[in-house]
């Protein structure tokens, strides 16, 4: 029976990894491959790919270990786009889903400094192209020209395309025929980059410390992960312990300004929020009765004004159904039909507006 290895989210490297897992975010690294394939142990493998793509050097491991395993390796492509393109290039066989996208495009990176180290910086990036591209010959047979003019273009490819271009080999439930595969397989630029934009990005380890600060990881609460030994736990003897954050600073003061600066930050803008939330009651206070105001605002169930709003709305229109029902049975008890069918026309009275009067007079009694 195959080995079935998932491939989901970004491409990232064994020391940021955790952080994604740690969340509960989908992630791969080249240390879930390698696991995975001592447990197949030379049988047969099924790569299920659906990833944006991430760090070049951690999809050029994977690509490494794919191409050195014995047994077959069959990949089955949902999206694999930049270097999530080089693991569907190492399969000995790669099938499309009908709706699978396939895209290539050149590394990218930032640079900072003078004119010598941006072009260093773009030197860099070409060598990194040609690895790249040594995989998409291997597998595709074209020119190194034409593989450079795909990337320059950053490429989009449905599954007929990438099966023209020679990156995928079939179908994963079989050929469409000639019917189904009748268009150009060209997708709309558009579409693909609000796709591709709603993906989870890469995160670097710097933007992880961000993360982290913004959610307040703070002392106390600084857990050793599981597998990670960053606290100097043993996890293989069951040890386990917690990190203050200033165990964290001990070990690395040079987080410390960083950390403290974006906590601070993300304190100003919550607090912000719940200034606006507040603001936003106060002006819809003369609708409201003082109990549901306080409610809202400092209560156990905090909301904002619009829900609020809503709710007094739904009140008040019970408060009406209830007045109605209690002025038609007070007029069937009290015989007013035959007293008023005398009366002149202008002095004929207007349930709604009786109705109008009692809300207005029970909203009163509690408004500022």
């Amino acid at each position: 029976m195959a080995v079935k290895i998932e491939i989901k989210g970004p491409i990232v490297s064994n020391d940021t990894a955790w952080f994604y897992h740690y969340l509960g975010w989908d992630a791969c690294c080249p240390k879930d491959i390698s696991g995975k394939l001592k447990e197949a142990d030379g049988g047969e493998v099924i790569l299920e790919i659906n990833s944006p793509g991430g760090m070049c050097s951690s999809g050029y491991e994977i690509y490494t270990l794919l191409m050195g395993y014995t047994g077959k390796i069959t990949a089955h492509v949902i999206v694999a786009a930049s270097a999530a393109s080089l693991l569907v290039c190492a399969a000995d066989e790669a099938l499309a889903s009908d709706t699978c996208i396939f895209m290539v495009h050149n590394t990218q990176s930032s640079a900072r400094g003078d004119y010598r180290d941006m072009q260093a910086s773009a030197e860099a990036l070409k060598e990194f192209n040609a690895g790249i591209i040594n995989a998409y010959v291997r597998k595709t047979g074209k020119t190194r020209e034409e593989l450079q003019a795909l990337m320059d273009n950053e490429t989009y490819m449905s599954a007929q395309t990438a099966i023209e271009n020679g990156f995928i080999d079939g179908y994963i439930f079989g050929s469409l025929g000639t019917d189904g595969a009748g268009d150009d397989g060209n997708v709309q630029d558009s579409v693909v980059l609000q796709a591709v934009n709603s993906s989870f990005p890469v995160i670097t380890d710097g933007k992880a410390k961000e993360i982290m600060a913004a959610l307040k990881i703070q002392e106390n609460s600084f857990a050793a992960v599981p597998g990670i030994n960053s606290t100097g736990n043993n996890p293989e003897k069951g040890e386990k312990k917690d990190m203050t954050l200033e165990e964290m600073y001990a070990q690395h003061p040079e987080l410390k300004d960083e950390v403290e600066a974006i906590a601070k930050e993300a304190e100003t803008k919550g607090a912000d929020l719940e200034r606006s939330r507040l603001e936003a009651l106060d002006k819809i206070a003369p609708s409201v009765t003082d109990d549901a105001l306080a409610e809202a605002k400092y209560g156990k169930n905090r909301i904002d004004a619009r829900e609020l709003a809503y709710q007094s709305m739904l009140k008040d229109g019970q408060i009406a159904k209830n007045y109605m029902g209690d002025a038609i049975e007070d007029s069937n008890n009290s015989g007013v039909d035959d007293v008023g069918a005398g009366l002149p026309e202008e002095e004929t009275t207007d349930e709604s507006d009786d109705m109008s009067a009692y809300i207005n007079a029970r909203k009163k009694g509690g408004r500022h």
